[in-house]
C-alpha cells in the first residue's frame, strides 16, 4: 500500500497520496525480520520495503528538501533502524547478522539493497561494511567458500535442487540458491535427504548447514526473487 501510494503521488503530485504513503510507512517502519533470530517460512515477505525508497524518490530524491522533519529524513531513519538491528547481531567474522531461516540468501540480498538505498538517501556510509559483507557472502566469503550464484566463480552449486537440470542433464547458470539454514530447520523438513556424500561435511558441524546436493531443497534450490533482487542491487551499485 505504501509503495502504491508513493507511485500514485509520483504520477499525480496529489498530496493526499503522499500523506497516505507516509501513514502506511509508519505502520511498518522496519521490516519485521530485521534484528530477529528466526521467523516462519516467508512470514515477513517482502524482505525489504521498497516503499520507503520510492517516497524518497517521489519527494525529490537527492534534490529533495531533506530537512529534519521531512518525509525524506523520516523514511531514511526507518531504513537505518532496520540496518542497525541487523548490524548489532553481526559480531561474527563475516559481519553477517541475518537469521538463517529458509531462503537466507534472500535476506542478504535485501539487506544489501536496503543498505544501498540508505546510502543514497542519507549520504551516510555507516552500514557500507555490512552491505559489502552481505554481497561478499553471496559470492563466496562464507564458511563453505561457495559462490551462491550458479556458474559464478570457480566454486558454485553444481547440483542445485532442480528437476529440469537433473532430468535433462542441464547445467543451470545465473541463479541464486536458497543459502544456508539453521541445522534445526534442515533436520526437521519433510522428505529431505542428501543423494550424495556431503562434500562440505567438514564445514557443516555448526549451527548452520549448506549442501550442494540435488536432494536439499532447503539450501540449494534456485530462488527467483533473490536472483532478481541481487541483479537489481548489483546494477544499481554499478550505476552509482
Amino acid at each position: 500500500m505504501e509503495l502504491g501510494a508513493a507511485e500514485l503521488y509520483a504520477l499525480t503530485r496529489e498530496p493526499t497520496y503522499l500523506g497516505a504513503a507516509l501513514q502506511y510507512a509508519a505502520l511498518e517502519p522496519v521490516s519485521p525480520w530485521m534484528g530477529q533470530d528466526t521467523a516462519r517460512h516467508y512470514q515477513w515477505y517482502p524482505w525489504h520495503n521498497n516503499g520507503h525508497y520510492e517516497i524518497w524518490r517521489a519527494t525529490g530524491g537527492p534534490r529533495g528538501p531533506g530537512g529534519p522533519d521531512s518525509a525524506q529524513r523520516r523514511v531514511a531513519e526507518y531504513y537505518a533502524r532496520g540496518l542497525g538491528a541487523v548490524a548489532r547481531r553481526a559480531g561474527n567474522g563475516f559481519r553477517i547478522g541475518i537469521p538463517f531461516i529458509w531462503c537466507s540468501n534472500n535476506l542478504l540480498a535485501s539487506f544489501a539493497t536496503q543498505a544501498y538505498f540508505y546510502r543514497r538517501m542519507a549520504g551516510d556510509s555507516s552500514y557500507l561494511e555490512y552491505e559489502t559483507a552481505a554481497l561478499d557472502w553471496l559470492f563466496g566469503t562464507n564458511p563453505w567458500g561457495v559462490s551462491m550464484v550458479i556458474g559464478l566463480g570457480a566454486t558454485y552449486p553444481r547440483t542445485p535442487h532442480s528437476v529440469v537440470a537433473q532430468q535433462l542433464h542441464l547445467q543451470l547458470t545465473g541463479g541464486l540458491v536458497d543459502g544456508p539454514v539453521y541445522r534445526s530447520i534442515f533436520e526437521h523438513l519433510r522428505g529431505i535427504r542428501l543423494l550424495a556424500a556431503d562434500r562440505y561435511a567438514p564445514f557443516n558441524t555448526g549451527f548452520i548447514v549448506y549442501h550442494d546436493d540435488v536432494g536439499d531443497y532447503s539450501t540449494n534450490e534456485p530462488i527467483m526473487d533473490g536472483t532478481a533482487n541481487l541483479a537489481y542491487v548489483l546494477a544499481a551499485r554499478a550505476a552509482h
